[in-house]
C-alpha cells in the first residue's frame, strides 16, 4: 500500500511517512508497517496474516508505476490522490491514481494500472461504476517488455510492431470499448506507449480430396482471424512527465458512448482519429489467391508497410 492514516492525519503517503510513528490501514483500521528502503519505493504493509482487501499485496513495479504518474502529473499541477476510495465499487474500491485539474474537483480520471489479469464481467462493472460518478477511466497495461524478443519497425510511421501478443481479455475489451488504443507501461524502463491492435491471421492451406461416393471435395484457401493474439503497434516511448492527461466520451464496438481518458503525446491536441495501422485480405488479380497486406496510414493515405528490425535499445526513451 501506498497510502494508510496516523493520529493527525486521515491519508499519509508513504513517500512523507516517517519511522517511528504509528500507521493504521485506510480500510481495515489495524496497524501497518511502513517499509522504505534502497530498492523498492516506501511502502505500507500489513503484518503477516492478515485478510484484508484493502492491504492486497502489489508487485515493486505496480508500486512503481503509482508513484512515477502521480509525480508526473503532479509536476504539472494535477490534483492527484493515490489508492482512492470509491464506495460504490465493488471488491477492491481503491482506485490507483485518482487526478483533477487543479481547482476542479469534480472533473475527475481514474488511472488503473492493471499487472494481472480481470475478467471482462469485473472491468466492465468498474467501468460502469466510473460511468455513475462522472469518473473517466484510463486502464493502463503494465507488462515486461522483454517478453517480445522479435520486434520490427514501420519505418513509414517510426513506430514498433509486434507480431504476437497475447492480449487478455479486459484488454480487448477496454481497446474495442473505451477508445481504440491502450496504453502500455513497460515494467522494467516505466516508459509509456500507446498501443494500436491489429487483428491476427492465419492461412489456411487449400486440399482436395475424393470423399466415398468419388466426388471431389476441397477446403482451404483463404486467411482465418486469430483469436489467440493480436498484431500491436507501439507508439512510444514517452516519459510520463511528457505526457498530457485528457478525458472525452468515446463510442465502443457496441455503440454506447462512455466517458474515458487518455494520454497526449507532445504536440498533440486530440489522441489519433482512429488506428493508422490495419491488415487487410486482398485477392491477387493475376493469380487469384488471397494475400494479407500490412498498411500504414500516412498524410491521411493508406499505404503498404515497411517493415525492418527494430534497433536493440527501442525500448529506451533515446532509442
Amino acid at each position: 500500500m501506498l497510502t494508510a492514516r496516523s493520529d493527525l492525519e486521515d491519508y499519509v503517503e508513504a513517500s512523507n511517512a516517517q519511522r517511528g510513528v504509528a500507521y493504521v490501514c485506510r480500510g481495515c483500521r489495524q496497524p501497518v508497517i511502513f517499509k522504505s528502503g534502497r530498492v523498492r519505493c516506501p511502502h505500507f504493509a500489513h503484518h503477516p496474516g492478515s485478510a484484508c482487501a484493502h492491504g492486497a499485496q502489489m508487485s515493486p513495479e505496480h508500486l512503481a508505476a503509482q508513484v512515477l504518474l502521480a509525480k508526473a502529473l503532479r509536476d504539472r499541477s494535477v490534483t492527484v490522490q493515490l489508492e482512492a476510495h470509491m464506495a460504490s465499487l465493488a471488491g477492491d474500491r481503491r482506485i490507483d491514481v485518482l487526478a483533477s485539474p487543479e481547482g476542479r474537483p469534480d472533473v475527475r480520471i481514474a488511472i488503473e494500472v492493471q499487472m494481472s489479469d480481470l475478467t471482462i464481467a469485473a472491468i466492465d462493472a468498474r467501468t460502469q461504476s466510473y460511468q455513475a460518478e462522472h469518473v473517466a477511466p484510463l486502464w493502463l497495461r503494465l507488462y515486461d517488455f522483454s517478453k517480445w524478443i522479435d520486434a520490427q519497425r514501420l519505418r513509414d510511421r517510426g513506430t514498433i510492431w509486434i507480431e504476437k501478443h497475447y492480449a487478455r481479455a479486459w484488454e480487448r475489451w477496454a481497446y474495442d470499448h473505451l477508445g481504440q488504443f491502450l496504453w502500455f507501461m513497460d515494467s522494467k524502463t516505466l516508459r509509456l506507449w500507446r498501443g494500436t491492435f491489429v487483428n491476427a491471421h492465419s492461412y489456411l492451406e487449400s486440399s482436395t480430396w475424393y470423399d466415398s461416393s468419388g466426388d471431389e471435395q476441397s477446403a482451404g484457401g483463404y486467411f482465418k482471424e486469430i483469436t489467440q493474439w493480436v498484431e500491436l503497434e507501439l507508439q512510444g516511448p514517452y516519459r510520463a512527465s511528457d505526457l498530457l492527461l485528457h478525458r472525452g466520451r468515446v463510442r465502443g464496438a457496441d455503440g454506447r458512448q462512455r466517458l474515458a481518458a487518455w494520454f497526449l503525446a507532445p504536440g498533440e491536441t486530440r489522441p489519433p482519429d482512429g488506428p493508422q495501422v490495419r491488415a487487410t485480405i486482398q485477392l491477387d488479380p493475376v493469380h487469384a489467391y488471397p494475400y494479407r497486406k500490412l498498411e500504414v496510414k500516412v498524410d491521411g493515405a493508406w499505404r503498404r508497410a515497411n517493415t525492418q528490425d527494430a534497433p536493440a535499445n527501442w525500448r529506451q526513451i533515446d532509442g
